[in-house]
């Protein structure tokens, strides 16, 4: 197969990138520019892209024969893992709302009992990032309206403040964690380069939720914290717009590419 990589897409380059060169698979840089001279319409049968969310989006819904891009908005929504794993969810009883709607209702944050408040967009794609906000003190721009996105009704969740101990990032492919790693969420980065080893209670449950089986993309990311000393789901993202911070790379090529 091929990978179509979208290296700039991530502060650091795509940590795939070394592992594709090392391991001689082939490979295609991703130029924005792809989107004019419509080249991507001619790459090789079974290419797979890794890059930004914006792409990885727009690609899916192309629906072209010869790209594989693994971003199903649908089942990585904070609504959809609300109704399929809410057992497992860090946030309890959120609040599914606009931007439009909590500014003429702010009434609507009474039955968050505490004074921070976490706020992230309802969609996988991020208009914008995950963020404790004051809930006395909310306007428009502190999600990000006019300077990310222009959309007052943009669906967002909102939810009790909760204090993070520890966050994990794993790779699931064809139901089985195949890595992961520690990462710090405000920098977005890996902690440390030590993989999370299999028999770790933090991979052991992103196993278990992986057994529930109820994302159609082969290849996913689920995100772990450590919240009042037990394991949550933060979230999932789809794997061709997910930064892989410190996972094992040439694991997950091996895995995705025996598919």
């Amino acid at each position: 197969m091929t990978w179509i990589i979208e290296n700039e897409a991530f502060a650091n380059g795509d940590i795939l990138l070394s592992s594709l060169n090392k391991l001689n698979k082939e490979v295609i840089l991703w130029n924005d520019s792809f989107w004019q001279t419509e080249e991507y319409k001619n790459f090789p049968k079974n290419s797979l892209f890794h890059g930004s969310l914006g792409n990885a989006s727009r690609l899916c819904k192309c629906n072209l024969p010869n790209i594989i891009s693994l971003c199903d908005e649908e089942r990585f929504s904070s609504s959809y893992l609300q109704n399929n794993y809410s057992k497992y969810l860090l946030n309890q009883n959120p609040i599914f709302t606009t931007i439009s709607e909590l500014m003429e209702k702010p009434s609507l944050l009474d039955s968050l009992k505490t004074q921070k408040i976490f706020a992230r967009p309802n969609s996988p794609l991020k208009e914008f990032s995950g963020r404790i906000l004051d809930k006395q003190n909310l306007s428009s721009a502190s999600f990000d309206y006019g300077f990310y996105h222009s959309d007052m009704n943009l669906p967002i969740v909102l939810c009790e403040y909760k204090k993070i101990e520890a966050e994990w990032r794993f790779v699931c492919v064809n139901n089985s964690i195949i890595t992961g790693c520690k990462y710090e969420a405000e920098s977005r980065k890996g902690i440390n380069s030590t993989e999370c080893h299999e028999n770790d209670p933090a991979f052991l449950f992103a196993q278990k939720i992986a057994d529930e089986k109820k994302q159609k993309d082969f290849a996913y990311i689920i995100d772990i914290c450590c919240a009042d000393e037990k394991l949550w789901l933060v979230e999932m993202n789809p794997f061709s717009g997910a930064d892989l911070y410190l996972c094992n790379t040439e694991k997950i090529i091996h895995s995705i590419e025996n598919l």
